[in-house]
């Protein structure tokens, strides 16, 4: 009998270990060529982004770009924002969900990455009619409060049994 459950969690391992080295089969994956064409990407973006700049607001640029192809929308948030970090970033991420709601996840890891606080992700998903919970993780509570000074003070005391 121990013989036999020895075997099956061996195999169960063996089972799990396979299942956690096995590449994606949904396109995640990343291979060299578009590794390479990443940087390539990035410079096309910002060539676009310094063309419309002359034209259009930061808003309109973030709206344009990321609109014709949602997947360059993390690249333009940080393109328009390094060419022009007077416009809040706030304002920014939500022209890029409306843009590109699809991208909501890589805009808002790129936002973060740009310093946009994170409690402020959920509810400007909220305002572009994006499931915060795309954004944000999910907690029945609400964002987590700080640690708070306890209501009831407690002082140390000795155990209470008085040496005689």
């Amino acid at each position: 009998m121990k013989r036999k459950g020895l075997v099956v969690n061996i195999l169960w391992s063996v089972g799990l270990t396979f299942s956690v080295m096995a590449a994606p089969d949904n396109g995640t994956q990343t291979d060299t060529v578009s590794a390479a064409a990443a940087p390539n990407e990035q410079a096309q973006v910002e060539q676009r982004v310094e063309q419309l700049f002359a034209v259009h607001s930061p808003l309109d640029v973030v709206a344009m770009i990321a609109g014709e192809n949602p997947l360059d929308a993390p690249m333009v948030l940080q393109a328009v924002y390094r060419k022009a970090p007077n416009v809040s970033l706030e304002s920014l991420v939500l022209a890029a969900f409306n843009a590109a709601p699809e991208a909501a996840l890589a805009i808002a890891s790129m936002a973060l990455d740009l310093g946009l606080d994170a409690t402020l992700l959920p509810q400007l998903a909220i305002t572009a009619n994006i499931d915060p919970t795309t954004v944000a993780q999910a907690t029945a509570a609400g964002p987590a409060e700080t640690q708070q000074a306890p209501l009831i003070r407690r002082h140390p005391r000795g155990s209470g049994i008085s040496p005689s």
